[in-house]
């Protein structure tokens, strides 16, 4: 901090996203000077009334973040809060040269975010702990893969290793969770989720409702805990939630996520996502290292890990917490018309579960809500990120449209516009 003021100073980066939101509002009024950045020129979270400035990045490369830290020094900013991997990669190529110039990056370092970013170093870290995992494969060549996926079964689960992947000049891209029937479409999904010399992770599909657990840690120390009930995700073959309730921590889904955090000595926020049959153990997905999307309900219910970061972040103790109020939803109301444009355009190829119709997506939309529903946007102290929310989702969508015609323009407009995939 500067010496003329105690306040802290923190730029909160990825400030479309919904916990970038949740974070401003959380560190305003906590009485800190709150700055926003992102790609975006007028970002979901500058529209609250806690953003002091914003920046608009140039670009997701060194060279912007470069330009990024330029324009913090000038701002008096004593702490940079990344909030989605990418900006954690980006944040942490130059870490040493934040820190030199007085500013705390406020993430684990790169070698401890890896555990978590690197999918196949999260199965290993799992299976090490006792963690139950899917039947996972980690072929590395083609032949390996229909090895493997005659040993899983079709149909079978096809992940990038990486969600971003960083080559040393740019992000690798992740066309996000495939699903193969058989061998012609294995082919192709291998081939999509390929990042240079990684090979994708292979895994059998298993039945079960999505639930997670989330934590934050201080140096391997769990310092509070929360856990939702996800009402309805916004892709419905499996994503972050756009209707959720705040529930009681289940022992099932803290017991093998305390272990695997633990042993990890994960230092940070961290979302542990399970699928639960309620028959066998439940089998971890992944672990994403950073705060969530649905960090607002979290809050709302009285588990403010915006806060407490900032605390363990500054070496204050931070008591361990675990107690919030049960029952609180929260809607997070773009997210549901996302949701109906990814059920207008039907399931994903090979998706073996259920998928929901257009009448149910209606009825979800326009329908009644549970008693008591929140909106994740909107808040009495702090109206405009209400209006925010649909001018940059609506910007978002039709963007897409746009870059989906200039792509295919033999094809039309005729693609649907579901695929809308804005960092959650």
């Amino acid at each position: 901090m500067s010496p003329q003021s105690n306040r802290e100073s923190v730029l909160v980066l990825d400030g479309q996203t919904n916990q970038a939101l949740a974070c401003v509002r959380s560190f305003g009024r906590a009485d800190c000077d709150v700055f926003v950045a992102a790609t975006r020129a007028r970002p979901l979270a500058a529209w609250s009334r806690f953003c002091r400035a914003r920046f608009t990045l140039s670009g997701e490369t060194p060279a912007a973040f470069q330009a990024l830290r330029a324009w913090a020094i000038t701002h008096g900013v004593t702490m940079v809060l990344p909030l989605t991997e990418r900006s954690c990669v980006l944040c942490n190529l130059e870490r040493e040269v934040w820190e030199e110039a007085g500013i705390t990056v406020g993430c684990a370092p790169d070698a401890l975010l890896r555990q978590a970013f690197d999918k196949a170093h999260t199965i290993e870290a799992a299976r090490a702990c006792g963690v139950a995992v899917p039947p996972t494969r980690m072929p590395t060549s083609m032949s390996d893969a229909h090895a493997a996926a005659r040993e899983l079964g079709f149909p079978c689960v096809v992940k990038s290793r990486f969600s971003n992947a960083w080559n040393g000049t740019h992000f690798l891209a992740d066309p996000g969770t495939g699903y193969a029937r058989d061998a012609s479409e294995l082919e192709r999904a291998v081939a999509a989720h390929r990042q240079a010399d990684n090979w994708p992770v292979l895994q059998a599909f298993v039945r079960g409702q999505g639930k997670g657990v989330f934590a934050l840690f201080d140096r391997g120390r769990a310092v509070a805990w929360f856990a939702h009930e996800r009402l309805r995700d916004v892709r419905p073959s499996g994503s972050g939630s756009s209707l959720r309730s705040s529930a009681a921590l289940d022992p099932r889904l803290v017991g093998p996520a305390d272990r695997l955090l633990t042993d990890m000595q994960w230092h940070g926020p961290a979302m542990v996502e399970f699928r639960d049959d309620g028959v066998h153990p439940p089998y971890l997905m992944e672990v994403n290292g950073r705060f969530w999307g649905s960090l607002q309900l979290a809050v709302s219910a009285g588990a403010d890990f915006p806060r407490w970061w900032l605390s363990i972040v500054r070496g204050r103790a931070v008591e361990r917490r675990t107690s919030y109020a049960t029952g609180v939803t929260v809607r997070w109301l773009w997210g549901d018309v996302k949701r109906f444009l990814y059920i207008l355009a039907g399931a994903p190829p090979g998706y073996p579960g259920r998928y929901p119709g257009i009448g149910q997506g209606l009825r979800e939309l326009f329908g009644r809500q549970p008693p008591g529903t929140h909106w994740e946007a909107w808040d009495p102290d702090d109206r405009w990120p209400a209006l925010g929310e649909w001018v940059q989702g609506v910007a978002d969508l039709l963007a897409r449209r746009h870059r989906r015609a200039a792509a295919q323009p033999a094809r039309g407009n005729s693609e649907p516009v579901a695929v809308l995939d804005t960092p959650r």
